[in-house]
């Protein structure tokens, strides 16, 4: 399902991955990938490994690089085909972490790159040093960081921050306005909307975890918790908009609005 998000890697001070991601972005779709990849105690160690040593910002050159080659492999992948399937494309088979399927999924990809040089290394330890014939070199991974999406209210509908620095992994869904603490303070102007924090776990939280409802439970909870307040805000809002329309004092127009649901509450409890 077309649910659009931002998936965020933060660590030594900065942003390492800020991938914008178009398909299940839910919870239970992007934000439980994340929360099994975290599970697992050694992929945190091989994701630092990995956006150390293989990660890297192409720049606008190598872009364009990029996207011709990839329509190199669709011009020849049609001139075999016509039949249509899903992720047969030159950005999803050549360089997945640039395509918009990919969300959680890259956080794999480095992961698994960085272990690929683990065996490599292993195996190809022979005398003098040299690498078997068998030992593969990993592949450099591009990545696009797209921070700005973070600003979109419209369609950014969520966010996963995983931060190592402080090891924890955070939720975000809907928009608010920036304040000095924010997570996302830094993107956009001042003026700029950005994700609304829900709630974050710690990695130790996480590993105890005994299924993947004690994370939907928690998110599901902040979630209705934040449109709680939103509509708290609403409502003062149309409140303070009355009373400068009006000129009738604040206190008078929450005065009424108490009377009113005491009637209704009373006529509700009449036999």
């Amino acid at each position: 399902m077309g649910t659009r998000h931002l998936i965020c890697v933060f660590w030594k001070g900065r942003w390492y991955i800020a991938q914008y991601g178009q398909f299940d972005g839910y919870p239970e779709g992007q934000g439980v990938k994340i929360l099994k990849f975290l599970s697992v105690a050694c992929n945190i160690d091989n994701l630092k490994s990995g956006l150390e040593n293989f990660v890297y910002e192409p720049t606008n050159e190598e872009i364009e690089a990029i996207w011709a080659e990839c329509e190199a492999w669709d011009e020849a992948r049609r001139a075999q085909t016509n039949a249509w399937e899903r992720n047969m494309f030159g950005i999803n088979q050549l360089y997945p972490s640039l395509a918009r399927e990919t969300s959680a999924g890259l956080l794999g990809i480095i992961a698994r790159t960085s272990r690929t040089e683990d065996e490599g290394d292993a195996e190809g330890d022979v005398e003098g040093g040299a690498q078997g014939p068998e030992t593969k070199t990993p592949k450099k991974i591009p990545v696009c960081l797209q921070l700005e999406f973070a600003n979109d209210s419209l369609f950014c509908e969520w966010a996963y921050v995983v931060d190592l620095d402080k090891e924890v992994f955070e939720v975000y869904g809907g928009s608010e306005k920036k304040h000095d603490r924010h997570r996302f303070k830094d993107v956009g102007d001042e003026q700029s909307p950005v994700p609304a924090f829900l709630c974050s776990f710690n990695f130790a939280e996480i590993f105890l975890m005994k299924n993947n409802s004690e994370f939907l439970d928690k998110v599901e909870e902040a979630s209705n918790e934040r449109a709680e307040e939103d509509e708290e805000d609403v409502d003062k809002s149309d409140i303070q908009r009355h009373a400068t329309t009006t000129g009738v004092p604040l206190w008078r127009i929450e005065q009424d609005r108490l009377d009113d649901e005491d009637s209704e509450g009373s006529a509700q409890g009449s036999p």
